[in-house]
């Protein structure tokens, strides 16, 4: 299937996206990235840490290979840092545009990806079995800058306490095995049984975003295999 990402499609069935824009999509609406030839317009945004310090937080990502043991020819999404902070919050987004303005949409995540935290350890400051957020909001992801010299974001995450809210659905946790060291291994997380509802702006556009909310004082490393995204 030819993959385009811009605006939301006419389509029903799994496509990526055109360069349409139509204010009465037909739902639902069904979004199937697979990261094979980009990354389709996701993008990354970290908050929670010094401004300037970047680098020290080891801050990345890419569109990469899947690691060892796991096929090193297939792509995925790569977002990885380094928590110093006790509190780096780390996400892919993407804007969605085309929809009806002003309105409520019932929103599903399937997601496949690959981590190597491990279930039942002990961690650095906190385990590294972090809680992973899916939702939205309806403005651009921006960070403002504290009285501390810390970047904070323009939402409120809220993600560290593990519980949903009206901006993150949790879908579940980045562990994947009891075993340590850990290999990094595939795993599904959604939230099919149980949609988060997200309003579109007057433009009719939600940026939606995956993301983790960290207090474990080490590297979390993550890979987007696949994200399959409904609008109902």
């Amino acid at each position: 299937m030819k993959q385009i990402s811009i605006m939301l499609t006419l389509f029903v069935l799994s496509v990526s996206c055109n360069n349409d824009d139509d204010s009465n999509v037909p739902l639902p609406v069904e979004f199937n990235f697979t990261f094979e030839t980009g990354t389709e317009n996701w993008n990354s945004f970290f908050s929670d840490y010094p401004v300037g310090e970047e680098e020290f937080y080891e801050l990345a990502f890419d569109h990469t290979n899947l690691p060892s043991p796991l096929d090193e020819n297939v792509k995925a999404l790569r977002i990885s840092g380094n928590n110093h902070s006790d509190d780096l919050f780390s996400a892919v987004y993407r804007k969605f545009e085309g929809l009806k303005a002003n309105t409520d949409y019932k929103i599903t995540f399937d997601i496949e990806l690959a981590s190597n935290a491990p279930k039942n350890a002990f961690g650095v400051g906190g385990s590294p079995d972090l809680a992973l957020g899916a939702g939205g909001v309806d403005f651009l992801l921006q960070n403002t800058v504290d009285d501390s010299n810390h970047y904070r974001p323009n939402f409120i995450s809220k993600l560290q306490s593990g519980e949903s809210n009206n901006i993150l659905k949790v879908v579940g946790t980045i562990g994947v095995s009891d075993e340590i060291p850990t290999p990094f291994t595939l795993v599904n997380r959604n939230n099919l049984e149980n949609p988060i509802t997200l309003t579109s702006n007057d433009k009719g556009e939600i940026w939606l975003m995956i993301a983790t909310d960290s207090g474990f004082e080490a590297t979390t490393t993550l890979y987007y295999k696949s994200i399959n995204i409904k609008f109902q």
